[in-house]
């Protein structure tokens, strides 16, 4: 009679614990080139980068994905850097979000190394990397002939 009380509450605390499990949520289907896009990237993977202003960088990397990144407050005489350091915070080279990483650039007229912080990557299309550096998408072009 132990034994059959003792299963009892046991199957009573499982029929309970899968009561508390959250309902799942109704989320909008990822699209198949969000599927496809890396959310994290390394910080030695940057082949390309564009500061479009002093808060929006978009980086490629040599795999050709993109991402957009915004960055804390105004960083200002970013837009003429001519070269980045990505400094990452957590001790790995992966950047996934913000505050994982502060980017590193020379301040042109003063000469002085300038920090920002990341503050949210984004992994975006190559068209929406276009978009945002005000890039014309790329038409096919014909020869003339009909």
């Amino acid at each position: 009679m132990k034994t059959l009380l003792s299963l009892a509450a046991v199957a009573a605390a499982g029929l309970t614990a899968l009561s508390l499990v959250p309902a799942r949520s109704e989320a909008k289907p990822e699209t198949l080139a969000q599927k496809e896009m890396k959310k994290c990237f390394r910080s030695d993977d940057i082949d390309r980068f564009n500061p479009v202003d002093s808060r929006t960088m978009i980086i490629e990397t040599y795999a050709h994905q993109h991402y957009k990144l915004t960055l804390s407050g105004a960083c200002m005489g970013i837009e003429e850097a001519l070269r980045i350091g990505v400094k990452t915070r957590n001790g790995l080279s992966n950047v996934c979000g913000g505050l994982d990483a502060e980017i590193l650039y020379n301040d042109l007229g003063s000469g002085r190394l300038s920090r920002c912080s990341v503050t949210e990557v984004t992994p975006i299309t190559p068209e929406e990397a276009d978009k945002i550096e005000g890039v014309e998408p790329k038409t096919a072009r014909t020869n003339g002939a009909t």
